[in-house]
């Protein structure tokens, strides 16, 4: 298994790497924890996209499950290590940016896993969503990883936390101490797993994102100065039950989704 302290440490004195910590290189030591990880998402055999494979730990693991796996990896030589170590027909791995991956080339359904780095976990898990996959997996930082399940009013309550609550169900699987990485991070995280609701809306998710954006643009702010520039926005919230002097931070998924709905109604 490669989720090991000897394996780490071996291939990192073969490659002659020290971690990038800009790159948010904290490799997995705890195998047996990521293994349960893996087999609570219950993935179904579709192709799997893996964000940030590093040395493979993920990797290895999401093979058994799946035909085809692309792995993205932005360090190059940390792909070109993945490529030459692991030979294996089922395993793409591709020198590149998450942020800027074509998710519609992988086909659907698919699904996402990865070990997403700290400073850029919104951005990506913004991206990964907005395509919608069956299944989404990742091991984040603990406070970032809270903002998925954040309420209204909550600092932490965001677009990401809408989207994700109206368009997946959602659980934390396994918590990982920074005793389970090396370089040991100082930090708590967390293994997140969501999958894609059988009663999610069918209304285009990236919309959905820039109205509560728009409603969210300036958090003390009223609906009524953030909505100013939507036509009949005022008189929709009236039309929901929503009084113009709320805050957008108050309102729940559904509201938010109730507000779409009664705007494209008007249009």
């Amino acid at each position: 298994m490669r989720a090991n302290i000897a394996f780490v440490i071996e291939a990192l004195a073969a490659l002659d790497h020290t971690p990038n910590r800009a790159l948010g290189q904290n490799f997995c030591i705890d195998g047996a924890r990521l293994s349960r990880c893996v087999d609570a998402l219950r993935l179904a055999g579709e192709p799997i996209v893996e964000i940030g494979p590093g040395l493979g730990g993920l990797t290895e693991l999401l093979l058994p499950k799946s035909n085809t796996v692309l792995a993205i990896e932005k360090d190059a030589a940390m792909a070109r290590f993945l490529s030459e170590s692991m030979p294996d027909p089922r395993l793409t791995v591709q020198t590149g940016d998450a942020l800027r991956l074509d998710y519609s080339a992988v086909g659907e359904p698919f699904s996402v896993v990865g070990n997403l780095p700290y400073y850029i976990t919104t951005s990506i898990a913004e991206r990964v969503l907005l395509r919608l996959p069956r299944v989404f997996g990742c091991l984040v930082q603990k406070e970032a990883g809270d903002r998925f399940f954040a309420k209204p009013r909550a600092d932490a309550y965001g677009a990401l936390s809408v989207v994700t609550q109206l368009y997946y169900e959602g659980e934390v699987l396994e918590s990982f101490p920074e005793s389970c990485f090396y370089p040991a991070p100082n930090v708590q995280s967390s293994f997140l797993g969501f999958w894609k609701r059988a009663d999610a809306p069918e209304e285009p998710i990236e919309r959905i994102f820039a109205l509560v954006r728009t409603c969210l643009l300036m958090r003390r702010k009223t609906l009524k100065n953030n909505l100013k520039g939507i036509p009949n926005g005022l008189d929709t919230l009236s039309y929901i039950g929503v009084s113009p002097e709320t805050r957008g931070e108050t309102l729940t998924p559904e509201q938010f989704l109730a507000l779409y709905r009664a705007l494209q109604s008007e249009t």
